[in-house]
């Protein structure tokens, strides 16, 4: 089994985090990818909350991370999970290199975006806002990193996201090198 380095990014449709994930996927950075959680259907107990349904999405895509012949190193999973379920999966799955990051922004710049870019009005509306205002308290209260897209042109939040994903890959590199001479 192999065991690649998990960076999930979390936030509030609308916040930046397929943006980002596709941007990032733009670099080319070798043994990296982005993976939108959401845009691959994976079969789940749609009877279950949506906390356990993310959560099982989670798992399904380290499972597919953590195959023998994958070459990815580090993966950047774009996810709505709540943080602390995140955490719960990771602990579970024993992935050694792993973390949380919030995607957030201004409300009024996220609903914008929800209105003019993805012309997704039916998702700007108060249940959103409260979802955006309980992920950036679970992120302050786990002190997660938080990337804030709200007056960064997106080259800006870019580069956060890649100084966080090249920070892992070095970790898992220099384990993986370690492994191979210890």
């Amino acid at each position: 089994m192999k065991n690649p380095a998990i960076l999930v990014l979390t936030g509030a449709s609308g916040a930046g985090k397929t943006a980002l994930t596709l941007k990032l996927n733009e670099l080319g950075i070798p043994g990296v990818d982005g993976i939108n959680c959401d845009r691959v259907k994976v079969e789940v107990d749609e009877t279950q909350d949506a906390s356990d349904r993310q959560a099982a999405i989670l798992r399904h895509w380290i499972a597919q991370l953590t195959r023998e012949d994958t070459k990815i190193e580090v993966a950047v999973l774009d996810t709505q999970i709540r943080p602390h379920r995140a955490l719960e999966v990771l602990n579970q799955t024993g992935i050694e290199h792993a973390q949380i990051v919030l995607v957030d922004c201004d409300p009024l710049i996220r609903n914008e975006r929800l209105h003019l870019k993805r012309f997704q009005p039916e998702l700007a509306n108060p249940r959103m806002d409260c979802w955006a205002a309980y992920l950036r308290g679970q992120a302050d209260a786990l002190n997660l990193s938080i990337i804030d897209t709200t007056d960064d042109p997106i080259e800006k939040s870019l580069q956060t996201l890649e100084g966080l994903v090249k920070g892992l890959l070095n970790r898992v590199r220099v384990n993986n090198s370690n492994s191979v001479t210890g």
